[in-house]
């Protein structure tokens, strides 16, 4: 009973170290020691867990692709190709699909503050547009969060795939079909208040900036999508940019340094070794005896648990660094499709959620209202969570539970 306890006691002072705004790597070790010590043999659990979270060539492969990711994003930015990609784009997109992509870009860097960043670019159009702040708000944090269903370059689908022992490709494969249903509903929603909105006069100069913008962007995800590893696709990209913008050689190793988020870098080590604990202590396995006791179905579990872990941790990642050790080993052999409904709830109970960082700081730039917002953003999520789970469940069969 006391692993049990355990687990469900690490769950609760992780959300409550990371409410108190205690760093992210801080609170799941913290987490990991309670499970640790409440197992039946903490001083081996957790030589155990070390080890093997050293001895894991994913942690070596996951880090550097996060650390490279930030990289590739603040090199775009500090070479001023993403603001000639965007100026460019302007000259090319008709207003809803500029308002559309804007976002989408900076999302698909996973810039820190991205939020805040594309923000003032949609702005011109909105405003030639006439889209109140609600309607600017949700344009900004749909279209920015696309990517989850789709890029092999962005953190988030990368430390799922890693943590649920499923190659990235194959897991992108199985949300794809979620990107095109996102894109679908933003413009559907989106078409409700936007009206007209040609492009500006095509120009060279333009065309010019779209392609040095993307060109970076385009070869680290093809490479990527092609079979080379993450990290060295991004390695390609960032030369890409070096190249592109002229960088001095003076200059070069100040971006790679000054890109690095450490602290993503120190979250992605200490969710991966969390995830060793909770294996290693044998706690997984008392919880499901516990689940199976109570004759709560497993689907209720996975569909309901994920969705609240999604609305309070705010970040995805937070929230698959708790769950998916937690929940994918009552599953078994766990399938991609299982491991996407897990997945799902995460997502959208982010999406919606009051502590998501996105929406606050949109929210506040544009200074709209949280509730007309909600008008907009939480039916899109509701229709997204249920295409999903359907999706998912049908496409997974009878085996899911």
């Amino acid at each position: 009973m006391l692993p049990v306890i355990g687990v469900l006691a690490a769950f609760l002072l992780i959300v409550v170290l990371r409410l108190r705004n205690v760093d992210f790597s801080i609170s799941i070790l913290a987490g990991a020691l309670v499970v640790g010590i409440t197992s039946t043999a903490p001083v081996e659990v957790f030589i155990s867990a070390v080890m093997d979270t050293l001895q894991d060539p994913v942690t070596l492969s996951l880090s550097m692709a996060v650390a490279l990711i930030s990289v590739l994003g603040f090199s775009l930015k500090e070479t001023n190709l993403i603001s000639g990609l965007v100026e460019g784009l302007r000259t090319i997109l008709p207003g809803q699909a500029l308002l559309a992509m804007i976002p989408a870009l900076f999302g698909l860097l996973s810039m820190p503050g991205g939020a805040l960043m594309s923000a003032p670019f949609n702005d011109p159009v909105a405003d030639r547009l006439r889209l109140s702040p609600e309607q600017r708000t949700y344009m900004n944090v749909w279209f920015r969060h696309l990517w989850y269903w789709a890029s092999p370059i962005s953190p988030t689908p990368l430390l799922a795939a890693s943590l649920a022992g499923i190659t990235l490709n194959h897991f992108l494969s199985a949300q794809l079909p979620l990107f095109i249903v996102t894109v679908t509903l933003g413009f559907v929603v989106s078409s409700r208040f936007i009206r007209g909105g040609t492009p500006g006069a095509l120009r060279l100069k333009g065309l010019k900036n779209v392609t040095d913008g993307l060109l970076p962007i385009f070869v680290t995800v093809a490479l990527s999508v092609v079979g080379v590893p993450v990290w060295a696709s991004l390695i390609c990209g960032i030369a890409l940019v070096f190249i592109i913008g002229k960088v001095p050689s003076s200059r070069m190793l100040g971006l790679v340094y000054g890109g690095i988020r450490w602290d993503i870098v120190a979250s992605v080590v200490s969710m991966l070794f969390f995830r060793s604990v909770v294996l290693a202590s044998g706690s997984v396995v008392a919880l499901f005896n516990s689940v199976a006791r109570l004759g709560i179905p497993l689907i209720v579990i996975l569909i309901v648990v994920p969705l609240l872990i999604g609305a309070i941790s705010g970040t995805p990642t937070m929230g698959i660094g708790m769950a998916f050790p937690l929940l994918l080993p009552l599953c078994g052999n766990a399938g991609v499709h299982v491991v996407s409904v897990v997945y799902t709830g995460i997502i959208c109970g982010y999406l919606a959620s009051p502590m998501h960082l996105c929406l606050i700081l949109t929210n506040k730039y544009y200074k709209s209202e949280l509730g007309r917002v909600y008008r907009y953003l939480v039916p899109s999520v509701i229709v997204l969570y249920i295409v999903s789970v359907a999706y998912h469940l049908f496409t997974n069969g009878s085996s899911l539970v």
